[in-house]
């Protein structure tokens, strides 16, 4: 195995201990004037006992918390202790079905919906912290403690069978936290798909929702937010096969996922006031997970996506293995994506698109939340950069939306990082003045770094906040000018 092989597998391994402590290995200097808190959540281990769990969605959630005042940092870390990481930890075995297949010796456990790891994104609403998975309802968590509250419904609005999204978005204008799941129709007709629409006031209740029909069960994992309306893609990125059989023979459900030109592809446009459809557009084959920014401008919708180039999906034609984190070959660059811009207009109903040219291969875009609905100028994202045997994510890129300009933070060999957040200075008039945290894991030294970038010289590295331990690779993060210790 090669160092960059070995040192992709340490990217993953598990973090069964929790932490505590304010950090004292810290190489350059903490902002006094940076006050508040950064979360992120991911998969605290991916396997238990000698079992590996089957897919990389499918581990259980933990939240890190990051807490900066004073110019010092505190770090703590926990699990989160939902039904599937209490029962199989006191197991010491895999008990519960995931994306990636059902634990062995137990067929009816085959049939059971995956469960879910609470282990992909936060959000922080009427003071109530959120960890989600879109695999069901989310889980709230003190935020200063960290330990579990129990899964969080909104006063029952949620059942059992509803989902949330780890992508819900919030206006900060008005308050309101928009959100969706994925949701099926059973009946003799068969199964049909679709996603129902959450609108949450800033008091926290569910005020409206609405379930919308999609031609087929896509991707749908991120949406976009502008003023008055919710932007979807149904893309080509679509779950074929016999979902039954999958589960008979114990298969993982990654393998139904497949690239399929042939299908649809739409832009679906929802009136955030009405809860009603808008138009449907359809438009040129597309893959995507994640979406940046969205705002109107002149009778156009703006958006942002980070489009997954070809071949990063398996097709019905071509047939390829589901990816395996902790295999020899593992290539996560082979599921690069590039910082592509929509505009869609609502009268004519024409779509433009182009790519930032300048822009790396990579994911995880990121804004200053603040602008969320807004025009926003400058983006965040993760890079590729180079060739050869860094397979993940090893910097991070500033991207100028408005000219073009791409400027990179490379973190050097055998440095892996995860997604980027933007925090705008205390007291800034310039979109141009913000720091960049983001999580770096180490694998010279086997341990995890939290690095901050000044936005005005982002080629090098504000601050390196040096932790005893490493934790494993993670999802999505958030940051709120809140201390919670």
């Amino acid at each position: 195995m090669s160092t960059a092989q070995a040192t992709i597998k340490g990217n993953f391994e598990a973090q069964e201990q929790e932490f505590d402590y304010w950090v004292e290995d810290i190489e350059g200097k903490v902002p006094e004037d940076l006050t508040g808190t950064f979360f992120r959540n991911g998969p605290g281990r991916l396997k238990i006992g000698d079992e590996e769990f089957l897919n990389w969605f499918d581990g259980d959630g933990m939240v890190g918390r990051t807490t900066f005042v004073d110019g010092k940092v505190h770090f703590a870390n926990k699990f989160i202790r939902t039904p599937k990481y209490v029962d199989e930890t006191a197991a010491g075995k895999m008990l519960y079905r995931g994306f990636g297949g059902a634990p062995k010796g137990n067929f009816f456990k085959r049939f059971a919906p995956p469960a879910n790891p609470a282990n992909t994104g936060l959000i922080l609403h009427n003071d109530k912290f959120l960890a989600l998975n879109e695999g069901g309802r989310p889980y709230q968590v003190d935020p200063a403690s960290l330990d579990t509250v129990g899964e969080y419904t909104y006063d029952d609005s949620l059942g059992k069978a509803n989902v949330f999204s780890a992508h819900g978005k919030i206006n900060p204008k008005t308050g309101y936290y928009y959100n969706f799941g994925i949701c099926f129709d059973v009946s003799l007709k068969g199964l049909k798909p679709g996603f129902e629409l959450y609108k949450i006031d800033p008091k926290g209740q569910m005020v409206q929702r609405q379930v919308f029909e999609l031609d087929f069960i896509p991707l749908l994992h991120d949406f976009a937010l502008t003023e008055n309306y919710a932007v979807f893609v149904q893309s080509s990125v679509s779950l074929h096969g016999n979902l039954f059989m999958t589960m008979l023979k114990n298969e993982s459900m990654a393998d139904l996922m497949k690239f399929d030109k042939s299908l649809a592809n739409k832009i679906i446009i929802i009136d955030l006031h009405t809860l009603q459809r808008v138009d449907s557009i359809e438009i040129d084959p597309v893959s995507c997970l994640h979406f940046g920014n969205a705002y109107e401008k002149n009778g156009e919708i703006h958006f942002d996506m980070m489009e997954t180039k070809d071949g990063a999906y398996p097709t019905p034609e071509n047939p390829t293995e589901p990816m395996n984190i902790f295999s020899d070959d593992v290539n996560f660059r082979a599921g690069a994506a590039r910082y592509k811009r929509f505009i869609v207009n609502l009268k004519s109903r024409q779509v433009q698109s182009e790519y930032i040219n300048d822009a790396l291969e990579g994911e995880f875009p990121q804004w200053d939340w603040r602008r969320t609905t807004t025009e926003n100028r400058y983006a965040v994202a993760t890079a590729y950069t180079g060739e050869g045997p860094r397979t993940y994510f090893g910097a991070v890129q500033k991207i100028d939306r408005l000219t073009g300009k791409v400027e990179t933070h490379d973190f050097g060999s055998y440095r892996f990082n995860g997604e980027p957040l933007m925090v705008a200075k205390p007291g800034s008039t310039s979109e141009d003045e913000f720091y960049v945290m983001v999580y770096v894991y180490n694998g010279n030294t086997n341990k995890t770094e939290v690095v901050l970038i000044d936005s005005q010289n982002f080629s090098e590295p504000m601050a390196t906040i040096k932790l005893d331990f490493h934790m494993p690779q993670g999802f999505h993060g958030m940051y709120t000018p809140k201390v919670f210790l």
